[in-house]
């Protein structure tokens, strides 16, 4: 059984779910918006300021008779966080402040050539060469990493990476959490790449949704309620490893960009890339018929396993289909399975991964110092300011 938390604990994270978005409220006005007692806000804003996880001010103005009143906000020097999308050809990071604003970004070559420890090792090298060169000396608080592989529930062991296969098990989980010896949140990257949508873009968190990230590989993401589901054993959505019907190809043969390049020089097409073939859909018509039956296989399925209002297709092969292949998609779903979804292309494009993962990095970080689950679905979110700090930032050669 969970203990429960005590009053103290439960008053400092009411009055840290008010400030952690960036708010700057003077001490009364914090008592108006949690219902706590004056008395009580006065200690724990007193306390959080001699931990330095908040700063305070002179108000611009005077509320009422008495001292000169002050404001206090979250200090955004108080810690950094870090967020990691690895893909199987690129790996790109983020660094930012405690407000989730970016400082610097990195993208590198995915060196997918290392062991498990080595591996490890290489991210959290990378994290630390951009944090020494643009982080101020503001430690870091913590981390979250999207994988290519399905996640346990207990985000302990990797159980499938079709392309980073040194991550299976548990000793690369481990040798990440060494490396970076602070809180680190893995996931499966298509799982963040959704949260990214959910908290940064547009969707509509009360309403089920899934992502389609069809990339290198093909990931499946759900969310119900605002939540992204999983199962303990990472297999949730993991549709790509189905054949399709009557034949010995899997989905992510067909719906993937390695996997269908893969496939189509198996059949004597000499193209370099997947997106080659769409350059020339005359000469590859039969191959392209066959990856639109199956992403009509994949959409069918994954509409009648979640019944979504959204369907968010995402990743760098999701530009290949354009609005004429979605629309007619989403009426040969409807016409099928006669539920309605929607099916569109990701607001956030390849940038929905890296959000997701500095969601889940500021979502550590504020466990951390001590807001709870209760208090963290309070917590409001600056979507714009996010996103145009990231695109702001600058990128480390």
């Amino acid at each position: 059984m969970t203990k429960a938390p005590s009053l103290r604990a439960s008053n400092r994270s009411r009055v840290l779910a008010e400030l952690i978005s960036g708010a700057e409220l003077e001490r009364t006005q914090l008592a108006e918006t949690t219902g706590l007692s004056r008395a009580t806000v006065f200690r724990v804003v007193d306390e959080l300021l001699a931990s330095q996880l908040v700063v305070e001010r002179s108000a611009a103005h005077r509320s009422g008779p008495g001292r000169p009143a002050t404001t206090v906000r979250l200090n955004p020097s108080a810690r950094l966080i870090a967020g990691i999308d690895l893909g199987g050809t690129n790996c790109r990071i983020a660094v930012a402040d405690a407000l989730g604003n970016a400082l610097v970004r990195g993208r590198y070559r995915t060196p997918a050539e290392l062991d498990a420890a080595d591996f490890a090792a290489w991210l959290a090298d990378r994290v630390t060469e951009l944090i020494d060169a643009h982080g101020e000396g503001i430690p870091l608080g913590s981390v979250a990493l999207g994988v290519p592989g399905a996640v346990s529930g207990d985000r302990k062991r990797i159980l499938g990476a079709h392309n980073l296969p040194q991550m299976l098990g548990a000793d690369f989980v481990q040798a990440v959490e060494q490396a970076f010896d602070v809180p680190v949140h893995i996931d499966n990257d298509s799982n963040l790449a959704l949260y990214g949508e959910l908290v940064c873009g547009s969707i509509d968190g009360s309403a089920s949704a899934v992502l389609l990230a069809l990339g290198t590989g093909l990931g499946t993401a759900a969310a119900r309620d605002g939540r992204v589901l999983a199962g303990p054993d990472g297999a949730l959505g993991e549709f790509g490893r189905l054949r399709l019907p009557g034949r010995a190809e899997r989905l992510r043969d067909l719906v993937s960009g390695a996997g269908l390049a893969a496939h189509a020089k198996a059949r004597g097409a000499d193209i370099d890339t997947a997106e080659d073939l769409f350059d020339h859909p005359e000469e590859y018509a039969e191959i392209l018929s066959d990856v639109h039956e199956a992403l009509l296989h994949l959409v069918s399925l994954v509409t009648l396993a979640y019944e979504p209002a959204t369907i968010v297709i995402a990743g760098g092969f999701a530009k290949a289909f354009g609005d004429d292949v979605l629309e007619r998609l989403h009426d040969e779903v409807r016409d099928m399975v006669n539920v309605d979804t929607r099916i569109r292309r990701s607001e956030l494009g390849g940038a929905a991964g890296l959000l997701g993962a500095m969601a889940a990095a500021l979502s550590q970080l504020h466990a951390s110092v001590g807001v709870l689950d209760e208090h963290a679905t309070l917590v409001p979110v600056e979507r714009e300011r996010i996103i145009r700090a990231l695109a702001a930032s600058p990128t480390a050669a």
